[in-house]
């Protein structure tokens, strides 16, 4: 590792451990503190939305806030104890359900503080561990009524993907699909459509780089995503599908054999069938181009009937008349 990186990667880990000591400080003193008395020590997130004044008194707002949607099963699942329940205002906080919430939102204040698209991503990768134990415990519950909570999980699901680990995401996907859940406020789209079109226009890029970037994008995500989308008959924007079959071709003639005629005469014509079915859908996703070019290569390779009979000198330049001459 050169002076740089670790520099770098001191540093990372010194913000890191002040966030996360920080987030245990709040964590704590929320839960010594009565809620019906205690103002909260930070505001909620904005993926929360605000009740309506004067209908909750401030500890329901706070347990609406931190209880989870299936009303325990996926804390407990984590290994987090949940015996809040919304009947008892006089019930004390969980200092380990209020870490959850308090260390995502230390991570986005953090996370607010970066600007560039590279660097943020490099922190959403030291965050996540942090949160896989309580992901798991999503997962494992299952089914549960929906709450506060489902939007921590598909914003985890969300930094899942920025940071390129598909393969860990698309269960969370999957999840959310199922049970319905939300994306959060600031997101204008399902979490199904938002991981479509993210995880296609990182495998676009990746294989219009080509080389190392093409050889490393786990195409097998694709098929599952399209899998997701018909098994679950989930209606898509055009443009989200076009993108998708779209990525499927490029995927197909990325795995192609170049010293194998066979082989890449096939892939150029599947690709050439998600490329067709990608514009027919949408004639903007940006096919046009590589389809005239695949048919022209498809013409020029194409098999004849007779490219299996012998040389045409021993066909027809031998001195055995044809049968019946």
């Amino acid at each position: 590792m050169s002076i740089a990186a670790r520099i770098k990667a001191q540093a990372e880990a010194k913000a890191k451990a002040e966030a996360e000591a920080e987030a245990q400080k709040n964590a704590a003193a929320l839960a010594k503190t009565r809620p019906a008395k205690a103002k909260p020590i930070n505001p909620p997130a904005p993926a929360v939305p605000a009740p309506r004044p004067g209908r909750q008194s401030p500890a329901a707002r706070q347990r609406a806030f931190l209880i989870a949607s299936s009303a325990g099963a996926i804390l407990a699942a984590s290994g987090i104890a949940l015996d809040e329940t919304g009947a008892n205002d006089d019930a004390e906080l969980s200092g380990e359900v209020a870490k959850v919430v308090l260390q995502l939102q230390a991570d986005r204040r953090t996370l607010k503080e970066i600007k560039g698209t590279e660097r943020k991503v490099a922190a959403k990768i030291g965050m996540l561990p942090a949160y896989v134990g309580w992901r798991d415990g999503v997962l494992a519950a299952g089914a549960g009524e929906r709450g506060p909570l489902d939007q921590v999980f598909t914003t985890l699901m969300a930094w899942t993907i920025d940071v390129g680990d598909y393969v860990a995401a698309l269960p969370m996907v999957e999840h959310a699909v199922v049970h319905k859940l939300d994306m959060p406020a600031d997101f204008n789209r399902d979490p199904l459509t938002f991981a479509i079109d993210q995880i296609c226009e990182d495998a676009i890029r990746a294989y219009d780089q080509g080389e190392d970037a093409a050889k490393a994008f786990p195409a097998i995500v694709l098929p599952m995503l399209q899998d997701l989308v018909k098994d679950h008959d989930v209606d898509l924007h055009d443009e989200v599908e076009a993108k998708l079959h779209r990525a499927l071709g490029m995927a197909i003639l990325a795995g192609a054999d170049p010293d194998n005629e066979d082989d890449l005469r096939q892939r150029r014509a599947q690709t050439l069938l998600a490329y067709q079915r990608a514009y027919d859908i949408n004639p903007r996703v940006g096919v046009k181009k590589d389809m005239d070019r695949l048919k022209r290569e498809l013409r020029k390779t194409a098999p004849t009937d007779d490219q299996h009979a012998p040389p045409a000198d021993d066909a027809a330049g031998t001195d055995t008349p044809p049968s019946g001459g």
